[in-house]
C-alpha cells in the first residue's frame, strides 16, 4: 500500500480524519453547514435589501435555489481542483472518493513534501476564491447569490484542508506527506 520510496522512513504521525475518538469530520461539517447557512441567508437578505428594495422577489429566490445547486456541485468541484493541484505538482493521478461523510482527494503511492502538500491542499480555496470574489462584486443584484453562496462553502468547507496544513507545517522540517484522502500520514528520514 505505502509507496516502496518510504523505505528510507518511518512513521512519525499520522492523522485520521474520520476516527471516532476525535470526530473532525463530523465538528467541521457542523460549521460548514451552519456557517454556510447562516451567511447565505443574511448575504441574500442583506443584498436584497440593499440593492434591490422594491424589486419582486420571485425570481431572486429563483436564483437563491440556483445557488443552493451550485453549492452542492461545488464539493465535487472542490476536489477536482485538488486533483488538478496533485496533477500539476506531482504528474500522477490521485483517487477522488465522494462518501456519505465525506469527499476526499488523495492517494497512498503519492509522496509531497510540505510545502507540495500545502500547495495542494490549499489550491481549491486560492483558486475559488480568486473567481467567485469578483463576480460577487461585477454581476448585477439579482445574480449575486449565484457566486456568493459557492463561495461562502469555499471557505468554510476548507477549514479541513486549512487545519491539515496547519498540523503538516508544525510537523518536522524534513517529513514527507502521504495522503490517502481522509488519512494523512508524516514521515521521518532514518538517519
Amino acid at each position: 500500500m505505502i509507496n516502496c520510496d518510504l523505505h528510507d522512513y518511518v512513521l512519525a504521525e499520522k492523522f485520521d480524519m474520520l476516527d471516532p475518538k476525535i470526530k473532525v469530520v463530523d465538528r467541521l461539517n457542523i460549521v460548514a453547514l451552519a456557517g454556510v447557512l447562516v451567511l447565505c441567508i443574511g448575504g441574500a437578505i442583506v443584498n436584497y435589501c440593499l440593492r434591490m428594495l422594491g424589486e419582486p422577489a420571485g425570481m431572486y429566490i429563483v436564483y437563491i435555489l440556483c445557488g443552493v445547486v451550485l453549492t452542492v456541485l461545488y464539493m465535487y468541484l472542490h476536489e477536482l481542483a485538488h486533483a488538478f493541484a496533485i496533477i500539476a505538482v506531482k504528474h500522477k493521478r490521485p483517487k477522488i472518493k465522494f462518501g456519505k461523510r465525506v469527499a476526499s482527494c488523495g492517494s497512498p503511492d503519492i509522496i509531497y513534501t510540505k510545502v507540495q502538500y500545502a500547495f495542494v491542499a490549499l489550491f481549491p480555496l486560492v483558486l475559488f476564491c480568486i473567481v467567485l470574489v469578483p463576480l460577487c462584486i461585477i454581476l448585477d443584484a439579482q445574480f449575486f447569490v449565484l457566486p456568493f453562496m459557492p463561495l461562502t462553502y469555499n471557505i468554510l468547507g476548507s477549514f479541513g484542508d486549512i487545519y491539515m496544513v496547519n498540523r503538516v507545517m508544525k510537523a518536522p522540517r524534513k517529513c514527507v506527506v502521504v495522503d490517502e484522502g481522509t488519512e494523512v500520514r508524516l514521515y521521518i528520514r532514518v538517519e
